[in-house]
């Protein structure tokens, strides 16, 4: 059975930290994986939380930092400290909540070399000015499957502190000829709250890329959704 190593940044908000991790402890079944943790400089009570979990044996692997790294250099970070025998990497919000027992099976038996995700990106600049036909469908990162190979082959891209980073790693991947496709419908499986870890990625590296500048990564290709 492969073996999924579950990536997952945290930065306060203890509360959803704990639903998350406990909700993938109560309802990840028949699948092999582990949990690797970076805590991104939360205040005590995030801090306090994790280092109970992982003490207790829910969080497998875990790294507090004293910096904020934000979501690309915070899941690059992530990744190395994964165990060596997983053959896939799976980012993982922490402020989720699964809801069904095959949440992480049915999102492997769906998945093609690649990334296979649950949910899809919306349309970052809006409608003015902008022309939605010409916009790359794209696939969100808060439940974003990818093998682990194709990932430490085309790390996110740090430059792009927040989701932008994803949105290049896909379309790098669908340029090479892989499968980057998700589920637009979810919340069966698990339901993504959203926002719940401050404002910083109002002032990450990377933000102002613009439709022409996606457009052009994609160069004609795009996401896939799944039914």
């Amino acid at each position: 059975m492969s073996k999924i190593s579950i990536l997952m940044l945290t930065h306060n908000a203890p509360e959803h930290v704990k639903l998350s991790i406990h909700s993938v402890r109560e309802h990840t079944k028949d699948v092999g994986y582990e949990l690797v943790v970076v805590d991104n400089a939360s205040e005590a009570e995030t801090v306090s939380l994790v280092t109970n979990l992982h003490a207790e044996g829910l969080i497998d692997t875990l790294k507090l930092l004293d910096y904020n790294s934000l979501f690309a250099e915070g899941n690059n970070i992530a990744a190395k400290l994964a165990s060596t025998d997983s053959s896939y990497f799976l980012l993982l919000n922490s402020d989720i909540e699964v809801k069904s027992p095959d949440w992480l099976s049915h999102l492997l038996a769906a998945h093609k070399r690649g990334i296979t995700s649950y949910g899809i990106a919306g349309n970052p600049w809006g409608s003015v000015g902008n022309d939605p036909g010409k916009i790359p469908l794209r696939v969100d990162g808060f439940c974003l499957l990818i093998d682990r190979d194709l990932y430490e082959k085309t790390p996110l891209d740090e430059k792009h502190q927040w989701w932008y980073a994803v949105t290049k790693q896909q379309a790098r991947l669908l340029q090479e000829g892989w499968s980057v496709q998700g589920y637009a419908s979810h919340e069966q499986w698990l339901h993504h709250f959203g926002g719940k870890s401050g404002t910083a990625f109002k002032s990450a590296q990377g933000m102002n890329v613009s439709q022409e500048e996606v457009c052009a990564w994609f160069n004609g290709k795009s996401a896939r959704i799944l039914a």
